[in-house]
């Protein structure tokens, strides 16, 4: 799990010299295990062990560690009921271990309260990056800031679907996690048929959902154990609900709290912690993306060079600049799938009546990477459309772009929808 812990207790102190861990497990060899492996780290002092909830609980107030190492199942009470007890009278950490690795696990430990979460079996290390991550060392904030303090947030959005905009915004992802000392986070705004966890073969166990479900604010810290890391790269996904009805816990009448705007919440927690956010968004004008628009530095507009598409793209940009007022140097036309048989880019901006910012060409490899789960900016092997999304990367951040060309004239006439 990326960045620093998460709870809805409040923000620890700096780390101390020695982290004080108690342990609760109900298995004497389990915990032993666990016992010798969080020994032989310097920094950790195992100052306890508990075999229930209950004599968690005790042991707690009593020998007040940094962090408890909590199983969810045990005998009494359960981890939990324990972790919820504990944390409402002490200042302490909860990291919860256990077998299982449903998102339904996940999201009753995040209830609970807990900083993070490790599914048995799991590395020493692993152990131990969870148990330094749930305290930061003195003089360290738990979660970094970006480079310029605010993260640069890129909205990838098209006015229908089957234009590959959802592959585009995964390699964007990719491309710009490549960056040295840079974090990128992509976060899967389409609500009900998100696809980015499955490009990036991830398996989601939490999703933007649960963090809708949470008590108190969505900041930075609460965000953060739902982030699902990208192996390789410093990049984390925020998956999409894995049903399309948890939609409306987000944007719907299904809220937690109507009154809430969580997608801003989740975004601005986001961009705090990360150089780059890149949005993957659904093929309409719903809360949630129109919040995404507004909060963009960027917005890309994915279409591609058949007439059908360009005719919903020249709406949707009227959409954004007419009636949104967004200026033009936010917008970005990116042409993809483009293939010599189609309208040339030329023609595309005419239509448009708005200058195409990058063109991407059609490549069977997009189709490979989806079947393989592997983005292709992922690969080691070049292909031409991989260098093609590096280089719209590089347009896009962190170089500035001057103010985008209007082509002159007027839309071609052979685009007669226009």
């Amino acid at each position: 799990m990326p960045g620093g812990g998460a709870g809805a207790g409040p923000v620890p102190a700096p780390r101390p010299e020695r982290i004080r861990v108690l342990v609760v497990e109900d298995a004497e060899p389990v915990r032993r295990s666990l016992v010798e492996m969080l020994e032989m780290e310097p920094d950790f002092h195992v100052v306890g062990e508990a075999a229930d909830g209950e004599a968690a609980a005790a042991m707690a107030a009593d020998l007040r560690p940094h962090v408890i190492l909590m199983d969810i199942n045990l005998p009494r009470l359960d981890g939990l009921a324990a972790a919820e007890r504990i944390l409402r009278q002490l200042d302490t950490r909860i990291v919860m271990v256990s077998v299982e690795n449903g998102p339904e696990y996940f999201r009753r430990a995040m209830q609970a309260g807990a900083c993070d979460f490790l599914v048995k079996p799991f590395s020493p290390d692993a152990l131990a990056e969870a148990v330094r991550r749930a305290v930061p060392p003195a003089g360290e904030p738990a979660l970094v800031t970006p480079q310029g303090g605010r993260g640069r947030l890129i909205t990838v959005f098209s006015a229908k679907g089957g234009v590959g905009k959802s592959t585009l915004a995964v390699n964007l992802a990719v491309a710009l996690a490549k960056r040295p000392d840079r974090r990128t986070v992509l976060v899967d705004l389409d609500l009900e048929l998100g696809s980015a966890a499955m490009l990036l073969g991830i398996r989601p166990r939490a999703t933007l959902a649960d963090l809708c479900r949470r008590e108190g604010a969505l900041d930075p810290q609460a965000v953060a154990p739902a982030l699902h890391p990208v192996s390789g790269f410093r990049l984390s996904l925020l998956p999409a609900p894995l049903f399309p009805h948890e939609a409306a816990e987000i944007e719907g009448e299904g809220r937690r709290d109507p009154a809430r705007n969580y997608t801003a919440e989740v975004l601005e927690a986001l961009r705090s912690t990360h150089d780059f956010v890149v949005v993957d968004t659904a093929a309409n004008y719903r809360d949630s993306n129109l919040t995404a628009f507004d909060m963009s530095d960027l917005l890309v507009v994915v279409t591609t060079s058949d007439i059908p598409a360009v005719a919903n793209t020249a709406k949707c940009l009227d959409l954004l600049i007419q009636k949104l007022e967004y200026p033009e140097e936010k917008v970005r036309v990116v042409l993809n799938l483009h293939e010599p048989s189609g309208l040339t880019p030329d023609e595309v901006a005419h239509g448009l009546n708005f200058p195409v910012a990058h063109v991407l060409p059609r490549d069977p490899v997009a189709v490979q990477a989806a079947n393989a789960g592997v983005p292709f900016c992922a690969r080691r092997t070049r292909s031409p459309l991989g260098d093609a999304v590096e280089g719209l990367a590089e347009k896009l951040a962190p170089s500035v772009l001057g103010a985008p060309v209007r082509p002159a004239g007027r839309r071609l006439s052979l685009l007669g929808l226009f």
